[in-house]
């Protein structure tokens, strides 16, 4: 499992990577969100955490994470259900988690539209 250690004057948090469901970013702040409810507020900036990750990734790895816009970060192995339509995007570990995350349209659509041109098992109605 891999661990991301931030360590500030008066406490050190440890990061899950692997159970992180989404990143959002608030001013100078952002907020990270498991896949089991917990999250915790740290004082670094988005750009800094998605750093972190990358680097918890070795070369010639890909990271399950992607970056949707300026302010939210999802890991793509917890992803259930985009609806572009509701503005909603659930992730979920399909046994008793989820979390639905209501983000702008044309953001969903075009995150949508990259699932499926990378996804080589798309059923269409």
């Amino acid at each position: 499992m891999k661990k991301i250690c931030i360590n500030n004057r008066d406490e050190m948090i440890i990061l899950f990577v692997d159970n992180i469901a989404y990143i959002m970013a608030d001013g100078n702040y952002t907020k990270i969100c498991y896949i089991g409810g917990l999250s915790t507020v740290l004082s670094l900036g988005i750009s800094k955490i998605e750093a972190m990750l990358s680097q918890a990734y070795p070369k010639g790895t890909t990271s399950p994470f992607i970056r949707l816009g300026r302010s939210v970060i999802i890991n793509q192995m917890f992803l259930y259900d985009i609806n572009v339509l509701k503005q909603h995007l659930v992730l979920s570990d399909c046994l008793k988690n989820s979390v639905t995350l209501k983000l702008p349209k044309p953001l969903l659509k075009k995150y949508k539209d990259m699932v499926n041109r990378s996804s080589s098992t798309t059923l269409k109605k």
